[in-house]
């Protein structure tokens, strides 16, 4: 196998706006939902399958793109040391482009929800996140029992709300994780009285404070969405 598993730090709009607070970040991009005959998103939602950042960017390149992103799912589920030999490699590459001062940041779950803390197939036996103690990981998950896990230490998970996981959310809540909410008008100051932040400044959620809700304006298909997954009311202070 040649071809890369991560993509460049620069080549997303809103992971790019990392570089700003000093994160160098690449995405792993898999085929969400069962689209390449493995489920990687088990808890996904009419409303989030309908606003999937699969489908964003220039429609031009959605063939190639798709093609590249069952590719790598396959690789995943079908032979999961090479997967894994490639990753290594890819984070080893990443870690000596990170510019001076920066630090290594990787989102493997950038449309998927895989619990990576479960895989140890590299090399070593232990799982990415052990592997690489230097390297700083990040996700969105809506799966609950993550919230109750022992997570590593390099590794940051925010939860997110769907229109059908209001009691998930307010449970993870009290757990201590971070609730991402996608709102269409402005985004209020408060909800289900926690403190709302700008989820849309970066994409780099270990640095957000603890406790709050990350507010994320609808983008793309997500603004015409009628499920639910979007908060679609002005939100009462």
């Amino acid at each position: 196998m040649t071809y890369k598993l991560l993509s460049n730090p620069t080549d997303n709009p809103k992971v790019k706006k990392n570089m700003g607070v000093g994160i160098y970040t690449a995405p792993l991009h898999l085929a969400p939902f069962n689209l390449s005959g493995y489920q990687v998103c088990p808890k996904a939602s009419e409303g989030c399958a309908a606003a999937c950042l699969h489908t964003a960017g220039n429609p031009a390149f959605m063939a190639n793109k798709e093609k590249a992103r069952i590719r790598k799912t396959k690789l995943l589920y079908e032979d999961r040391a090479e997967f894994f030999k490639l990753l290594e490699k890819d984070i080893e590459k990443l870690i000596k482009k990170t510019p001076k001062g920066f630090t290594t940041g990787i989102r493997l779950n950038a449309t998927s929800d895989v619990p990576w803390e479960a895989y140890r197939s590299l090399s070593s036996g232990k799982n990415v996140f052990d592997h690489f103690p230097e390297v700083s990981f990040m996700d969105y998950t809506a799966i609950k029992k993550r919230a109750d896990k022992d997570l590593p230490s390099n590794y940051h998970l925010t939860f997110s709300r769907k229109e059908d996981n209001d009691d998930a959310c307010k449970y993870v809540l009290e757990r201590g994780m971070n609730v991402a909410v996608v709102f269409a008008k402005d985004l209020p100051k408060t909800f289900w009285e926690h403190r709302v932040i700008d989820g849309d400044l970066h994409d780099w959620r270990p640095l957000d404070p603890e406790g709050v809700i990350v507010g994320l304006k609808a983008k793309g298909k997500a603004r015409n969405d009628t499920s639910g997954f979007v908060i679609q009311e002005e939100v009462k202070q």
